[in-house]
Formats: C-alpha cells, structure tokens, sequence
C-alpha cells in the first residue's frame, strides 16, 4: 500500500472526515496533506512524526516499514495525549530541544551544548534512515 492511501485509510478510521481538519490539527496547509495523500510528496520529518501522533500509529507504519499496526491498533486516542517534539541544528554549536505537550501546555527542554553534541549523531542516522525509506518509495 502506498504511503498516501495509508494516510488517507488511517484518517478515516480516525473519524477525521476532510484533509483540512488533518491539516489543522497537524498545524499545515490543506493543500500539503492532499499532496501527500495523492502520493506527489512525502511528509519530512517533524510533520511525520506529528502526523503518526495524530493518526494513533507509528512512522514505521505510515512508512509501510510494517505490517502491524502496532499502537495504532483501536480507537484513536484522547485529545488530552502527551505529544513529544525534537528539534535539532547543526553545524557547530549543535543544537537540540525536546518539547512535551500536555493538556494545552508546552514545555520545552534545551540540552547543554556537550550533551546535544553527543546525542547529534543519533539523530543524523535517524534522519539518513528516514531519508533512504522515503527515497525507496
């Protein structure tokens, strides 16, 4: 299954009924979710994981990486959910923040410099492997 019908299934099993509720609650444009449901584009990386978050599943299913559909499974779940954030920058001085939301409220947690040069390298072989699976599409 493409990526695109994937999103689309998983929206209407959500009971979000159009792309611009999806695009509202992702905080994007509509015109962006259509272009991913008709397979034009893929989302990068913030907005997959935002979109996985609000679909109630996983990247690695959105992807088709799998065939469960892990916590995907059942309802959707609660508005009042914890969602998770990471933003990183590079080059020198690295950057990385992680930010937790909750009932409304944002927290958000800048790592010191000599950790988020070390947790870096992480998160470029995470990006390169989402970069490869999205090129094999």
């Amino acid at each position: 299954m493409s990526v695109g019908k994937t999103i689309r299934d998983l929206r209407k099993e959500r009971g979000i009924r159009s792309q611009e509720e999806l695009a509202y609650l992702l905080d994007t444009a509509r015109q962006t979710v259509s272009s991913w449901e008709r397979d034009i584009c893929l989302p990068e990386g913030a907005n997959l994981v935002k979109l996985a978050n609000v679909l109630g599943t996983s990247v690695a299913h959105i992807l088709g990486e799998d065939t469960a559909r892990g916590r995907g499974q059942g309802p959707a779940r609660p508005r009042k959910e914890k969602r998770y954030a990471l933003n990183a920058r590079s080059p020198e001085p690295f950057s990385i923040s992680i930010e937790r939301s909750e009932n409304g409220k944002t927290v958000r947690y800048d790592l010191p410099p000599e950790d988020a040069e070390i947790f870096f390298p992480l998160v470029e072989r995470l990006w390169k492997k989402i970069e490869r699976k999205m090129e094999s599409r």
